[in-house]
């Protein structure tokens, strides 16, 4: 483990490639030296830097006997207003219940199934449901 030092002693050890005026002003929230912002040595990096690329979106996958809908469908009764995209729920679930389902999951996903994920497996039992009640 590291050995503790103090503030002070680590504000007097110099940071490479910073300013210390600009480290003690961060520290003690006071201004900046009158110096103006361009007069002030800007460091190069110590390493080179990559370009950041976006993440994949991954689209849940549909259940096999329903047919695929677009997240862009107009609802056919109710709000007009519909949201676009996925709108996260919070639910709490008997510990065997949550349990059943990431083992489900787990299992699913290691024999290569196309639906399993929790949120794609809760949805496959939900619509159906939703439905026939006539709440979709």
């Amino acid at each position: 483990m590291a050995e503790r030092r103090s503030l002070s002693t680590a504000l007097s050890t110099p940071i490479p490639g910073v300013d210390p005026e600009l480290v003690r002003s961060f520290v003690t929230q006071n201004q900046v030296s009158e110096r103006p912002v361009s007069d002030r040595p800007i460091p190069a990096p110590t390493t080179p830097v990559e370009p950041t690329r976006p993440l994949p979106i991954e689209s849940a996958p549909t259940p096999k006997s329903a047919p695929a809908k677009s997240i862009h469908e107009r609802p056919k009764k109710g709000n007009r207003f519909q949201p676009v995209g996925l709108i996260p729920v919070t639910v709490r679930l008997r510990p065997e219940i949550a349990g059943a389902l990431k083992r489900a999951s787990l299992e699913r996903e290691l024999a290569g199934e196309d639906v399993f994920t929790q949120q794609s497996l809760v949805e496959q039992v939900l619509e159906p449901w939703l439905s026939s009640e006539g709440y979709l």
